[in-house]
């Protein structure tokens, strides 16, 4: 549905910083599915300790790293059959988060449950939802079955900036030539095509000078058709239509509590016959390289930007339709520290509510 925009001076006005959620209702990038073949990993993402294991029925589980007895490293314990056991002093706990023993105890403490996160794998990787249910299903191209594309290695860079500016790179018009050196060859068209979706799609020249840009414009073509969308707030999907060499890739942006964006991206080829599968490894790479190589340099260049919604005027309206569109997304995070422990685990029984996310403590940096 086309995305809907008003002149009324609420609209014209972009909201305030504390409009946005620390952490938005979203999917995210946990990593690779290789990092759980030796047992449990856990790493400082959103705020907190998660942690994440393949049960021995091949299941993939991910929720909160610390032990609810003294808190301790689940990333450091050890998977035993269905469940994760605590190093410290061996308490055991289920896929759903709800600890199912304690050595030495007859009865399990009601305290004893974690917060659990619904788990997408796919490609290789492991995606987690910050929430009680998925607001979405896993984004990927619009039409496009997943089976019919392969991966590439993950590549990551730090955006100095807060999640909802880098996002809002998108929408950004006048950036496009600025930064990217494209040349717009027609208004963009700017629409929702799903809830907790918003896209932008446009036909542009590639007029850049730099290495990266001479070659693309020998190898794939001048022109591109450009098809960005941005779910939840943090979760981009990306197709470059060249004539010669159609590319696309996904942007898993992860907030971190310094104020930057920790931006996973993951480029992707259709599948071909057999006989020239031995091409694949070269096409992921080339495609990774140039992807890479052009965010790369956008991020070099826009370091210290600021969210600044008084210097937002009529030409950054796209942009501001964007800032009002992603604030009033749901803005994640199970409440569990408010909720009944007694009660069944999140996602489990009566229906998680959706708040802001509170601070936690650290970030990770990649």
């Amino acid at each position: 549905m086309p995305a809907k925009s008003s002149n009324s001076p609420s609209s014209s006005q972009a909201p305030a910083a504390d409009a946005f959620p620390a952490y938005p209702a979203s999917w995210y990038l946990f990593g690779e599915s290789r990092r759980l073949r030796k047992g449990p990993f856990s790493q400082k993402i959103l705020g907190r300790l998660l942690v994440a294991f393949r049960t021995a029925g091949g299941k993939v589980v991910v929720m909160d790293g610390h032990c609810a007895h003294l808190g301790a490293d689940l990333g450091c314990g050890s998977v035993v059959g269905e469940e994760i056991q605590c190093p410290f002093h061996h308490w055991r706990y289920g896929a759903d988060g709800v600890c199912a023993s304690v050595p030495g105890l007859p009865q399990v403490p009601s305290f004893a449950r974690l917060r659990t996160y619904p788990v997408e794998e796919r490609h290789g990787y492991v995606f987690f939802f910050h929430g009680a249910m998925p607001l979405f299903p896993l984004p990927f191209f619009f039409g496009e079955d997943p089976q019919g594309y392969i991966a590439g290695k993950e590549f990551r860079y730090v955006a100095d900036c807060t999640w909802w500016m880098n996002s809002a790179h998108a929408f950004d018009l006048q950036h496009f030539s600025a930064v990217h050196d494209r040349e717009l060859l027609g208004p963009p068209v700017i629409d929702c095509p799903a809830p907790f979706a918003r896209r932008n799609r446009y036909d542009a020249k590639v007029v850049g000078q730099t290495v990266l840009d001479r070659i693309l414009r020998r190898t794939a073509g001048r022109t591109v058709k450009i098809s960005l969308t941005i779910w939840g707030g943090t979760f981009a999907v990306i197709s470059s239509e060249f004539a010669r060499l159609p590319s696309g890739f996904l942007m898993a942006m992860e907030p971190l509590e310094n104020g930057q964006t920790l931006c996973h991206g993951i480029v992707y080829a259709r599948r071909v016959p057999a006989l020239l599968r031995w091409l694949d490894p070269f096409r992921l790479w080339l495609r990774t390289l140039f992807t890479h190589g052009y965010l790369k340099e956008e991020a070099r260049q826009l370091r210290a930007t600021l969210y600044n919604p008084g210097s937002l005027g009529p030409g950054d309206q796209d942009m501001i339709d964007f800032f009002h569109w992603v604030a009033q997304l749901s803005k994640g995070d199970y409440d569990y520290e408010n909720s009944d422990r007694g009660s069944d685990a999140p996602g489990h029984g009566r229906p998680a509510r959706l708040v802001a996310s509170a601070a936690g403590d650290g970030a990770r940096n990649g």
